[in-house]
């Protein structure tokens, strides 16, 4: 167990790996010092003396080995993906191993032609870093106001191929009826970040078209029910601000979110925002992946 320097970075611009990083790249950086677009070389630290742990890195299955290992309880955990996939199995393990314990992250971002995101230290497809002292929290954060309920059909976790409103209702074209929705809310039809589902708990999944079907950023729920969500740019705007006054917390908010700024975000003394492909957000006291929403991690002592 050492001291681990937490960094974050412009995509294609890591961090020499000198054995005490750990962060990934980031779809844009906020600090009270600077404001940093995804198409500008930066880098920030947060946390001045780093904090104290042990970092585990590899694929879902070499880290959840040792996780089970482990011989000691975190008292909060940041976890790192640099793939699309995979990570909601992961956490359902991770929960039923180290439940209760604080956890933010996601994932990290891509660059033009990555097919994986950067990672310190590297690893294929996951990095954690348990953090061995204090007490923290987490906080979540969905900006889009919740809507109407509807149906969904979909093959696989992650493509929704037709919705509905109501069971009396006919079913329509997945992409079909996005497009209805936008027009509906005044929306473009390239907009798919600020119109939305969720499911019911308010895990947002960011949609994407497909031909007449929507694939999503993050799995589907179970349960075959989605909201439609919507929210404002200037809504956007002062809530992510609110959410990031807080001193010292470091915040992970989504890549889509940050697209929709139209001004550097500003946050307070001590706290660093990076927005990622896809955030651990805390809903039912359970560590979920989602998209364009936020969390926060706050050391409380």
């Amino acid at each position: 167990m050492k001291n681990w320097t937490l960094t974050f970075w412009s995509t294609g611009h890591a961090p020499v790996n000198d054995g005490q990083t750990f962060g990934c790249a980031s779809h844009g950086i906020a600090t009270a010092d600077f404001w940093r677009g995804p198409e500008e070389v930066a880098t920030a630290g947060w946390l001045d003396n780093g904090v104290r742990g042990e970092v585990l890195s590899g694929t879902y299955a070499t880290v959840l080995a040792q996780l089970e290992k482990l011989a000691w309880k975190p008292a909060a955990a940041i976890v790192l993906f640099s793939q699309a996939v995979g990570m909601e199995t992961f956490l359902k393990q991770w929960q039923d191993l180290l439940p209760g314990v604080p956890v933010a992250g996601g994932g990290a971002a891509r660059g033009a032609g990555q097919v994986r995101g950067e990672l310190l230290p590297t690893a294929e497809e996951v990095a954690v870093l348990l953090l061995a002292e204090g007490t923290w929290r987490t906080e979540s954060l969905n900006v889009h106001e919740h809507g109407r309920g509807v149906e969904f059909r979909a093959t696989g976790l992650r493509t929704l191929t037709h919705l509905r409103e109501d069971p009396a209702s006919d079913w329509v074209a997945a992409a079909d009826y996005f497009r209805i929705c936008q027009a509906g809310c005044g929306r473009a039809e390239g907009d798919c970040e600020s119109i939305t589902f969720s499911d019911v708990g308010g895990r947002n999944v960011h949609v994407s078209f497909d031909g007449d079907r929507l694939n999503t950023g993050a799995d589907l729920p179970a349960d075959g029910r989605l909201v439609l969500r919507t929210v404002t740019r200037p809504e956007v705007a002062g809530q992510l601000a609110g959410f990031c006054a807080t001193p010292n917390a470091l915040v992970f908010g989504c890549a889509g979110l940050r697209g929709l700024l139209d001004a550097p975000l500003t946050v307070a003394e001590g706290t660093l925002a990076s927005f990622m492909f896809g955030e651990l957000v805390t809903l039912n006291r359970q560590p979920q992946f989602g998209n364009l929403m936020a969390s926060r991690l706050m050391r409380e002592s």
